[in-house]
């Protein structure tokens, strides 16, 4: 019994360790569907800076609260030229019912394989596979200019569009 506790406390510490910083990587390459079953990869956003913001699942409160943020900020957002992609593991099919409930007009990325997620060191296994809730600021060039490794659903969104808005300032 104490063993098990033991394997169940180092499985639990594993899980929740947490990636490191990707800061002045540069952003993998990938091909994966979004909502629409469309091919969505690097080349659709090539000139373009990007916010690609990683969540555990469709449907739940803090995916949710996220993602509704995201939706109503997001025509301010593409005005500043910042587009926006959301990424889970979640299903194409899954993927296109979130899109409806929260009136998302960006891509959500089904990363079934977990091929993108994986790259990036954002799966976790327990207590089911998903991925962090994390986000990846990327410049026009495809390098990684800020990595959110802690967001809160709630107040994520302005502090990546204010922090946004100041990279940018600070380039001209």
């Amino acid at each position: 019994m104490v063993r098990l506790l033991g394997m169940l406390w180092l499985c639990f510490t594993v899980a929740t360790v947490h990636a490191k910083d990707l800061t002045g990587s540069l952003f993998p390459t990938y091909k994966l569907q979004n909502q629409n079953g469309d091919w969505v990869s690097n080349k659709n956003y090539e000139g373009h800076w990007v916010a690609y913001y990683f969540y555990p699942k469709d449907h739940t409160p803090g995916c949710s609260k996220e993602t509704t943020n995201f939706a109503q900020q997001y025509e301010q957002m593409k005005k500043q030229g910042l587009e926006v992609v959301g990424v889970s593991l979640d299903s194409v099919e899954s993927h296109l019912s979130f899109a409806k409930d929260y009136k998302v007009k960006f891509s959500l990325l089904a990363d079934v394989d977990k091929a993108l997620s994986s790259k990036l060191d954002m799966v976790r296994y327990l207590p089911w596979p998903h991925t962090r809730r994390e986000t990846l600021l990327v410049d026009d060039k495809g390098n990684i200019v800020k990595h959110y490794e802690s967001v809160d659903p709630d107040t994520h969104t302005q502090t990546l569009f204010d922090d946004y808005l100041a990279i940018k300032k600070s380039l001209q």
